[in-house]
């Protein structure tokens, strides 16, 4: 790897903890928050939710940023919407104002979400391009350990809640000083496709991969929705725990994401790509399976735990087998599978909430396994269709495969 591909591999990997930094915090400013805004907790709780529709909004207007602005100027648009978005959440003290700087936080944040993806797509091809989208996600974990204590120990010495948004805002600043000097793949009209064996143009079996992996990835974020709101819930009513005992469960989640995610880093670099996801979701719909049907607590928190070191990889081994179905990866196709799994994670509460209100907290664990499996079934059928139809010979090629 030379230098060029370390500096902006670094920007892209910054580009996850900014929004990482912005999501980690919701829980713990949330109360603060609310006394400063003098409204109600449940009321400022809503901020949070144009937060995640500004990064939505992001995510979409990327399928034509790229078209038009270089990566340079995607990222420098992004991060100064998202400083006038911190600059006036720490004057507003009214709700609305507030709702606005929190959207435009998360409209710049999903727009340098999506141009990290965009970097790591157009420099690398293969397993070079999946560590890269590893060490992304290795980033976003980083910005969950990170920056929620900081907010914590901010708000206990008295400094505004903003201050941990202000930090993220930091960090954001120094990766456009990072970008001033960085020479970025080319996007848009004038980008040149890399040379690759693979067809410049899509193909119908391309596009038919790319439709079941982005259903994959949809189904995937869907089903971790579903598991993280309902868990401690089912935990509760289930096991009959205490609801600070049963929330341990999040924790027991995503404590061993960044694990699971390095291990996966590390073994894409002997075994293919494609036997790696669906050994992993395999894997994961087993510990869905002895979640949903364990009969103690202690079982329950085992197989989450397992849960959460296997599931995390397949969101970036999705992305990364998905955009290898087109030369040179554009970036609209990058961006639409990213938002195929936001619609996915968009959908969780909406679609569980009303199951759970009829069948009761369990329902909503059960519903992330049908998910899961329904990711399962997404990458092996993709899989089968991009080898032309050959079910044994597409999940365990005789040839070593390059990704």
């Amino acid at each position: 790897m030379n230098l060029t591909n370390v500096s902006t591999t670094a920007i892209a990997v910054a580009t996850y903890i900014v929004i990482g930094g912005f999501f980690a915090q919701s829980g713990v400013i949330l109360n603060a928050a609310a006394a400063d805004f003098r409204a109600p907790v449940p009321e400022t709780a809503t901020l949070f939710s144009y937060l995640v529709g500004g990064s939505l909004v992001g995510l979409i207007a990327c399928l034509f940023i790229f078209n038009v602005f270089s990566i340079r100027q995607a990222l420098f648009g992004a991060y100064l919407t998202l400083f006038v978005g911190v600059a006036l959440l720490a004057v507003t003290r009214a709700l609305p104002m507030g709702a606005l700087a929190v959207g435009l936080c998360g409209f710049g944040a999903g727009v340098g979400l999506s141009t990290g993806a965009v970097i790591i797509a157009k420099t690398f091809v293969g397993r070079p391009r999946v560590l890269g989208f590893l060490s992304t996600d290795c980033a976003f974990s980083l910005a969950g350990y990170v920056f929620p204590p900081f907010a914590a120990n901010a708000i206990a010495r008295g400094w505004p809640w903003q201050s941990g948004y202000i930090a993220v805002a930091c960090v954001a600043a120094l990766l456009l000083v990072g970008a001033a000097f960085v020479r970025f793949p080319v996007t848009g009209r004038t980008a040149m496709p890399q040379k690759r064996s693979m067809p410049q143009t899509t193909t119908a079996r391309s596009r038919s991969v790319i439709a079941l992996f982005a259903l994959g990835l949809g189904l995937y974020l869907c089903g971790q929705g579903a598991f993280l709101i309902w868990a401690p819930n089912d935990l509760e009513a289930t096991f009959v725990l205490p609801a600070q005992k049963a929330a341990g469960i999040i924790g027991t989640f995503w404590g061993p994401s960044v694990f699971g995610l390095i291990t996966t880093a590390l073994l894409v670099t002997r075994v293919p790509a494609r036997r790696v996801l669906v050994g992993a979701a395999g894997i994961t719909v087993g510990t869905l399976v002895a979640a949903t049907t364990a009969h103690d607590a202690h079982t329950f928190f085992t197989a989450t735990l397992v849960f959460g070191f296997t599931s995390t990889c397949l969101f970036k081994l999705m992305i990364s087998i998905g955009t290898d179905q087109v030369a040179g990866a554009s970036p609209q196709l990058v961006t639409l599978l990213i938002l195929s799994s936001t619609v996915g994670s968009t959908l969780a509460p909406a679609i569980s909430a009303p199951i759970v209100g009829i069948y009761g907290a369990h329902a909503g664990v059960v519903m992330a396994l049908v998910c899961y499996a329904g990711t399962l079934a997404a990458v092996v059928a993709g899989i089968i269709v991009e080898r032309g139809g050959r079910s044994a010979a597409a999940l365990f090629p005789i040839a070593t495969e390059g990704a």
